[in-house]
């Protein structure tokens, strides 16, 4: 249901309908008051507001006897009250267990109306995931909405979300796009107007704000999609965290783009950036001795960007510990991986204690107990580009700075 909810939030002229409890729809609005916060603390704000979200509201009594006509009555209520130009129906756990028959009702009361009505087959958290009723209700908007049209030139269509148009991702990437000379004319899913859907089609290339995770899987299904249906060209392969893979990153651009000579210039302005803030942060970070802990999973966590980091502030990393929240194999995962990128010695989290108190700075991915360990957490979703970069650099600048020895710093 959230997933639903996300990839649709922003699209004006659409209106979301949760076949649920009442309760349920405060996931929903949970997560929005988290994503405001987040931008809150960039200085930014949403430039648009999300688009109207009603539950159907079961009740007891409807888990026994079905509550397709409580959902009947909220579809019509939506359409005579916000008319808008699509509806999503996203169904709850209880919607799925009673056997509610949603697509019946949906496609009754959208030939009354002549109001399109999309529909998922998943229910709340019944064997599906988040992203399924992400990932469904996009595929269900490409085929109903979406159409070949005569393509845009030097036009470049953003795919998934990562906090939308005025988030870092989004703004970090249209910035350095535009030194290539294209611009962005959408985000999607989730932010462009039923309207403006035709421009799917329009754009020439698609980049994905991906990561490694399983949002990254299907994101890049979108995007063979476009590329298979509308010849529309994509990048999908680079998650740009850290130096080396933005550059791996922007000279696939101008790959793509046909511009490789303008990549290497937009590289050098980059690294010019980068050095700039270098000569900035070194004096204080070189030779400062450093500890790597690392407790999660390969799958969200590679270590081969924060070593990079490590490298060009030219920290003393005097050991890496390997948390004790790993199962056998995925310790092993981890330490082959680590072993591959550095040839700094690798210890337990019982070995490495007087490590951490050594450190003049740690750099882990879970709170440490050590309450005299200054300390820098390492976010599950770094911030990417050169801008990451220096944010992450900064962030260890000014820790070492602090007069106080202890806490934890989130960057």
């Amino acid at each position: 249901m959230p997933g639903v909810w996300r990839a649709v939030a922003y699209m004006d002229g659409a209106v979301v309908v949760f076949h649920s409890p009442r309760a349920c729809a405060h996931v929903a609005r949970t997560m929005d008051i988290n994503s405001q916060y987040r931008t809150l603390s960039e200085n930014e704000r949403e430039q648009w507001g999300s688009v109207p979200l009603l539950s159907s509201q079961m009740q007891e009594k409807d888990a026994i006897f079905g509550g397709v006509a409580r959902l009947e009555k909220c579809l019509r209520f939506a359409i005579e009250t916000y008319k808008p130009k699509c509806l999503m129906i996203a169904n709850s756990c209880v919607a799925g267990v009673i056997g509610d028959d949603v697509e019946s009702v949906a496609r009754e009361v959208e030939e009354e109306y002549n109001v399109p009505i999309l529909t998922v087959e998943c229910c709340g958290f019944l064997g599906a995931e988040y992203y399924d009723g992400y990932f469904e209700i996009t595929q269900k908007l490409l085929e109903r909405f979406v159409k070949p049209c005569t393509k845009q030139k030097d036009s470049v269509l953003l795919l998934g979300d990562n906090g939308g148009p005025w988030g870092h991702y989004a703004k970090e990437v249209t910035r350095i796009l535009q030194e290539f000379g294209v611009e962005v004319i959408g985000q999607f899913p989730g932010y462009m107007a039923m309207d403006e859907l035709e421009k799917v089609a329009a754009a020439e290339y698609a980049v994905v704000l991906g990561g490694r995770g399983q949002t990254h899987i299907g994101l890049r299904k979108v995007a063979e999609q476009l590329q298979e249906k509308y010849g529309t060209h994509y990048l999908a392969d680079i998650y740009p965290v850290g130096w080396q893979e933005t550059q791996d990153w922007i000279i696939s651009i101008g790959r793509i783009l046909g511009r490789e000579q303008l990549a290497q210039q937009v590289l050098k302005l980059e690294q010019q950036r980068l050095s700039e803030q270098l000569q900035h942060f070194l004096p204080v970070t070189e030779g400062k001795k450093t500890v790597l802990c690392i407790g999660r999973i390969l799958r969200y966590f590679h270590p081969g960007n924060i070593l990079q980091t490590i490298k060009l502030l030219r920290l003393n990393i005097t050991g890496i510990i390997l948390l004790d929240s790993y199962d056998g194999d995925e310790r092993e995962a981890m330490l082959k991986v680590v072993q591959e990128n550095s040839d700094v010695p690798v210890y337990t989290t019982a070995e490495g204690e007087k490590l951490v108190a050594d450190a003049d700075i740690v750099l882990t991915t879970h709170e440490l107990q050590n309450k005299e360990a200054r300390q820098i957490f390492l976010p599950m979703l770094p911030q990417v580009a050169v801008a990451g970069e220096i944010k992450m650099m900064q962030g260890i600048y000014q820790s070492l700075c602090s007069r106080l020895k202890g806490g934890v710093r989130y960057v």
